[in-house]
């Protein structure tokens, strides 16, 4: 095997292993965004479905966070406000205060954003930065 043959094997080889350095790092990286989710759960399933890693194509390796359910987008960038109104009764029936409530369109004042994706990317970016850097300076 020659010098230039031997090259390209290393850099092969180096190219396999971004990927396990890039699903290691977005592991990471939901571990954290699932400690660190600012709102509080009632079932867990917005906070369980927040997943990392990283993807593997022919131009490189792609490190991903994101939200595995709309609940999720929903609390990272918050929604105006909105009217709720009754699909197939009259009115709406709901519950408050021990009180029994019929209305006809019940007027929400919105969610507001709790992000966390955003955050612990940007977080763990000089982070990431350095262990690639490490990683391709390393033999």
């Amino acid at each position: 095997m020659g010098l230039g043959d031997q090259i390209k094997s290393d850099i092969d080889r180096k190219i396999a292993g971004m990927y396990s350095l890039g699903n290691h790092l977005g592991k990471d990286m939901e571990r954290q965004a699932k400690n660190n989710a600012p709102w509080t759960d009632r079932t867990g399933n917005t906070r369980r479905t927040i997943n990392g890693g990283a993807d593997q194509s022919a131009r490189g390796v792609t490190l991903f966070l994101a939200h595995g359910s709309m609940v999720g987008t929903y609390l990272e960038t918050g929604t105006p406000s909105y009217v709720i109104r009754p699909k197939s009764k009259k009115a709406l029936r709901f519950v408050s205060g021990g009180e029994e409530i019929f209305a006809k369109r019940v007027n929400h004042p919105g969610i507001s954003p709790h992000p966390i994706v955003e955050p612990t990317a940007d977080s763990n970016w000089p982070k990431i930065k350095q262990q690639v850097r490490r990683y391709w300076e390393s033999s």
